[in-house]
């Protein structure tokens, strides 16, 4: 039967759209199957953000056969996502990640090895001592980190002068006896996070743990009875004598430094971004090695690092771009605190009056965090314990006791 003429030209309008579908859908289909090869899709921190771009635009100049995607995280929501995404296999190519939970990952089995990237060109020996080793497993490297900071100790110059104190305390004992000195009505000695993010203050415990006995092995801290006491007693005791603000209790990071600021605190140990801060307001303020038993004290170095997910579409392109992004001129213009490589830390910005401090302390009295994912899982244990001590419900000796049994469990014997 023949088609009549309405008919076939309604046939033809359909076969027309029909078409015009299918080659959509063909096309979308087409470019979804070559994106894996063209396109990197990098997860970046929101405070990496804008220089990531100046940095993405040079690395497609060089690479005129990629293109990179970039999707902002934010420092509350990016352990989640990337957890979340690893767990799931649906993931970016390259994820900029907190160094302390690749051993996480890598203990899953989620990343991919990036020991060929190190070489002639990155060699491992111009990272921060140690810090190649801990994104490292059985001889391969997952991780390459770009991103370095540690604390040191931050003092108002003016209540040092006020209260007769000529310089910065050097160890512990001179620690305590400045800190009571400073304390007033109006003023108190130090400060320690005991509210926010729980790692802040088990870092600072590990700190002083570290100079009295205990080790890491493997990324894994072996505890010692003995320092892990001292170093409760250092922490709870200042509280508990009024040396150190009695609202510690509610302070994070941030609390602590804004009251550094309104000259209520005289001294604390603290990251790098505070003490610029207090230095553009045009705070009397100073840095100083972090004070130690008999000088000065090794202080956790912590960061973050590039990984590239096992699961990832494009692992060429994203070795790519991590390389790319790993030399020393590039590390230097994306870093906020201190660059992972030696060779990166020359700029200028790294050498003001304040850094100086911080970068001695880095370059010769830190070693890396632990990122143990078992010590990871102890850490709020550890925060509530210290707050424990310095509220007086538990002694330091009771404290070191109780951390020392969920180190065992945990840990296994140190």
């Amino acid at each position: 039967m023949a088609i009549r003429p309405r008919t076939a030209a309604l046939f033809a309008v359909v076969l027309v759209v029909v078409l015009g579908v299918v080659g959509v859908i063909v096309h979308n289909a087409t470019r979804s199957s070559t994106s894996s090869s063209d396109t990197v899709t990098w997860w970046v921190p929101d405070w990496d953000s804008e220089v990531a771009a100046t940095l993405v635009r040079r690395f497609e100049s060089e690479n005129p056969s990629l293109r990179v995607e970039v999707v902002k995280t934010t420092g509350d929501t990016v352990a989640n996502k990337v957890s979340v995404a690893l767990d799931a296999g649906n993931t970016p190519d390259l994820i900029t990640e907190s160094i302390a939970r690749t051993k996480t990952y890598i203990g899953k089995g989620q990343l991919a090895d990036l020991t060929s990237l190190y070489g002639t060109a990155m060699p491992k020996s111009d990272f921060a001592p140690g810090l190649t080793d801990v994104v490292a497993v059985d001889g391969k490297t997952y991780a390459v980190p770009y991103r370095w900071a540690t604390n040191a100790l931050i003092y108002n110059t003016d209540l040092f002068a006020k209260a007769g104190i000529a310089s910065p305390p050097t160890t512990w004992a001179e620690f305590v006896a400045d800190a009571k000195k400073l304390t007033t009505s109006t003023v108190a000695g130090t400060a320690w996070p005991m509210q926010g993010d729980p790692s802040d203050l088990s870092l600072r415990f590990l700190d002083f743990a570290l100079q009295g006995g205990t080790t890491f092995e493997n990324g894994t801290p072996k505890l010692t009875q003995d320092s892990v006491e001292r170093a409760l007693e250092l922490m709870g005791t200042s509280v508990t004598k009024g040396y150190a603000t009695k609202s510690s209790f509610e302070l994070d990071n941030t609390g602590i430094r804004d009251l550094f600021l309104q000259g209520r605190i005289g001294m604390y140990l603290g990251g790098v971004f505070d003490a610029d801060t207090a230095a553009r307001q045009k705070f009397p303020v100073g840095t100083a090695l972090a004070p130690g038993p008999s000088g000065p004290g090794i202080q956790e170095g912590v960061g973050w690092a590039y990984i590239v997910p096992k699961a990832a579409k494009n692992i060429d392109g994203a070795k790519k771009l991590a390389s790319f992004l790993g030399r020393p001129e590039n590390m230097a213009s994306l870093t906020l605190t201190f660059p992972a490589r030696v060779s990166a830390a020359s700029d200028a910005k790294f050498k003001t009056d304040v850094r100086k401090a911080y970068g001695e302390q880095l370059a010769k009295h830190s070693i890396p965090a632990p990122n143990n994912p078992r010590w990871t899982a102890m850490i709020p244990f550890v925060h509530d314990t210290i707050q424990e001590v310095a509220l007086g419900s538990k002694t330091p000796q009771q404290g070191a006791a109780a951390i020392m049994t969920e180190a065992k469990k945990n840990l296994g014997p140190a």
